[in-house]
């Protein structure tokens, strides 16, 4: 369905298909993911990112990282893909979370100066 209404490129049935996701008309919303994947799909660089990035940090608070990691950076490459400019929040975002999953990869392989270096720049930059 998000693929038809992308196609058509109706602002009224965007528009919606955006309500019932956001669940305005049921009083239910649905996942995220599918708003996510509306406007990634219409080309809304924009929203897509602010909702990748309230995905990740969802999952995050859930102890979810890799798929956290792997949202953000789906964005990231499609972002890329279409030769537009990243946005500085999921740079940033995706170089923390990637960062922190080296550093917890580090620390297995015993490189703990490496790992350190990674957390460390982790830590400086949470709240």
């Amino acid at each position: 369905m998000i693929e038809m209404v992308s196609k058509i490129k109706i602002d009224a049935l965007t528009h919606e298909l955006v309500d019932y996701l956001m669940g305005e008309t049921d009083n239910i919303p649905k996942e995220p993911q599918w708003t996510f994947k509306l406007y990634r799909a219409i080309g809304n660089v924009k929203q897509a990112v602010k909702i990748a990035i309230n995905i990740s940090q969802q999952e995050q608070e859930l102890g979810n990282y890799k798929y956290a990691h792997d949202v953000l950076l789906d964005t990231y490459k499609d972002i890329k893909s279409h030769n537009l400019k990243i946005p500085f929040d999921l740079n940033n975002k995706l170089m923390l979370i990637h960062s922190f999953q080296l550093g917890k990869r580090l620390v297995k392989m015993g490189n703990h100066l490496g790992a350190a270096r990674m957390l460390n720049r982790v830590s400086k930059n949470i709240s």
